[in-house]
């Protein structure tokens, strides 16, 4: 899948074959194994303070997802930035839709396929 995003974008952009690698395959890899890492801690509620008013107790800030996100690409980094906020988009578990610059078709197509076939087209849509 890796060499059908670089294609894409080699496609795309008329640029070397080291260009989509270093500069859109590796961040987003890269984004992905950080947020893998400290999701758990993300995660975990946040003891805040309580007021007077409430009384002896604990308070707690609890995230939860709020909805739907768009993630808006561009046309020179088509890869990093629809796949990489996406990244973010999963882990705090909102649903997205995606919309990737018109100006770069390849890409576009390869991240519509790559999201029908590994992610719930009812959660995230491409348009």
């Amino acid at each position: 899948m890796e060499k059908d995003l670089a294609e894409a974008v080699i496609n795309d952009l008329n640029v070397s074959e080291f260009r989509p690698i270093v500069m859109e395959l590796i961040p987003i890899r890269s984004e992905i194994k950080h947020t893998i890492a400290n999701l758990k801690n993300w995660m975990k509620p946040t003891c805040v303070d309580t007021s007077m008013l409430c009384g002896p107790g604990k308070s707690y800030e609890v995230r939860e997802p709020l909805g739907v996100c768009a993630i808006l690409g561009s046309w020179n980094y088509p890869l990093t930035t629809v796949l990489g906020p996406l990244v973010g988009l999963i882990a705090s578990g909102n649903c997205g839709v995606l919309k990737p610059s018109e100006f770069s078709p390849f890409s576009s197509v390869i991240i519509r396929r790559l999201i029908a076939r590994n992610l719930d087209t009812s959660a995230y849509v491409v348009v």
